[in-house]
């Protein structure tokens, strides 16, 4: 489940047909692939003394954050510098990324989410879960679609690491295979895999060790959970979320019933998502303007939707808050990124 990049293959900026058919057969089988070295030494160095630098600035609150509250102490959900250096076209527009996107996602997919996942010192067990439900419930309805059973992921989570993730630092705990589990398709938000330890049971976990410079692809309906990190440093991880192009959610929720005279405007305007309060809004995620000309020095090779809008002065992004709303981070005028 590990691939390499070849010389030949860094040239095209794509991967080998064959190679990607393997990649994808083993996120459809097994629930993740690993490819590596396909992020620069030099960003990843970047990216992860900015991130130490803001948990640095967010552990001085003295508070815990909302993720902790939710999810378990010494895990944070960090939102990413949105300003320049640091918004890099090596993470958001990395044509091997976006080559893996496109095989197991289809045409037009688009990445809806973008952020950092911090595992630190003295943390604990977060609860086992899965990140993203069943778009279709039983076979009758996969078969609707043309979709077999049990059905393929709309969602696509990139795991990024910019520094070797192993045991020692508090690799993530998986179940392989568990995306399969259908048990769960019909489960309400009240489920919880804890309270099923004969289901747990059925599947072996091991860690998500990752290599420096490389990135885990999963299927985000796989089990797993964050586990206590032993070292004395922060793991750092970026996380990138990629949804199919008939997700219409901003949180890539497959929604089947959908108004004709809405699905008009969302199929009209790319840009549109329906919001959690059920209304049409703009669910790109939001860059300074600074960042501009290195996001969109390129195209896209493999038809993949940044999903990116720009915000100029006095406006800027606060990647502290918000990290789990709306493009990421909150909006401000004429203040400095504060955690508080």
């Amino acid at each position: 489940m590990h691939f390499q990049i070849s010389e030949k293959e860094r040239l095209a900026n794509t991967i080998d047909d064959a190679k990607l058919a393997a990649i994808v057969h083993d996120i459809r089988t097994v629930g993740y692939a690993v490819v590596q070295e396909i992020v620069s030494a030099e960003t990843c160095k970047l990216l992860t003394h900015s991130i130490l630098e803001d948990v640095e600035r967010v552990r001085k609150t003295g508070k815990r954050t909302r993720h902790e509250e939710i999810t378990g102490d010494g895990h944070l959900q960090l939102g990413l510098r949105r300003y320049a250096p640091f918004a890099s076209a090596e993470l958001l527009t990395n044509p091997f990324i976006e080559c893996v996107v496109a095989g197991v996602l289809g045409p037009d997919a688009w990445l809806g989410f973008y952020s950092g996942n911090v595992n630190c010192p003295d943390s604990g067990y977060q609860p086992l879960h899965f990140d993203r439900p069943y778009s279709w419930k039983s076979p009758e309805d996969a078969a609707k679609d043309g979709q077999p059973w049990p059905p393929p992921t709309t969602t696509l989570s990139c795991s990024i690491a910019l520094e070797e993730i192993t045991i020692a630092n508090g690799a993530t705990e998986i179940y392989p295979g568990s995306h399969l589990e259908t048990t769960v398709a019909t489960w309400t938000a009240h489920d919880r895999l804890q309270n099923h330890p004969d289901l747990v049971a059925r599947r072996i976990p091991t860690r998500m060790e990752i290599p420096a410079h490389s990135v885990c692809f999963r299927d985000p309906r796989m089990w797993h959970r964050g586990v206590p990190n032993p070292s004395k440093k922060p793991r750092a991880m970026i996380a990138a979320t990629y949804h199919a192009s008939f997700c219409k959610h901003w949180r890539g929720i497959y929604v089947a019933n959908i108004e004709p005279l809405e699905m008009e405007l969302l199929e009209s305007n790319p840009s549109l998502r329906i919001l959690d309060n059920g209304m049409l809004g703009d669910g790109r995620l939001v860059f300074d303007l600074d960042t501009r000309e290195e996001l969109e020095a390129m195209d896209s090779l493999h038809g993949v939707n940044r999903n990116i809008r720009f915000v100029a002065p006095p406006e800027r992004v606060n990647h502290f808050l918000d990290a789990h709303e709306i493009g990421g981070g909150r909006i401000i005028e004429n203040m400095e990124p504060s955690p508080e």
